[in-house]
């Protein structure tokens, strides 16, 4: 895969700003989903796993949540998916799709993970196996 990572600036669905540039020199996970998305829920404690294990290594995470077509824009439904699952990490609402379409995701859940220099290198879909995350960003690293 390969592009440059759509602009992620916006607010979070806890009322923060996100802005890309504090995103540049770090690899960048971004995971498309719905609260009514079932293998959603089912990946979520998998990426609450992965995202305690890589923060400390700088890795970020953004969440997108996926709205249009089929799948509803409810920020009440998304900020309780977020504290049922304990995802602390940055959510914005993909209002408009513009999002998915510049990554040009198929379907959700969906992740994409970004170098430090903001090129997406990796695409999974559908739910995430555990430790998949980690050996993606693994491969990501030079060998000494």
């Amino acid at each position: 895969m390969s592009g440059q990572l759509p602009s992620l600036t916006g607010t979070t669905i806890g009322g923060t700003t996100l802005d890309s540039a504090g995103l540049r020199g770090h690899v960048v996970v971004l995971n498309f989903w719905n609260p009514d998305c079932p293998p959603c829920r089912t990946e979520a404690p998998e990426l609450r796993s992965e995202w305690q294990h890589l923060r400390p290594l700088g890795v970020r995470f953004v969440g997108v949540v996926y709205v249009g077509g089929n799948w509803p824009d409810d920020p009440s439904a998304a900020r309780t998916y977020v504290g049922r699952y304990g995802l602390d990490y940055p959510v914005i609402v993909d209002q408009h799709s513009s999002i998915a379409r510049a990554a040009a995701i198929q379907g959700i859940p969906e992740t994409i993970v970004a170098d430090a220099s903001g090129q997406m290198r990796y695409r999974v879909l559908g739910a995430l196996k555990p430790g998949e995350l980690t050996a993606l960003i693994t491969a990501l690293s030079p060998s000494p």
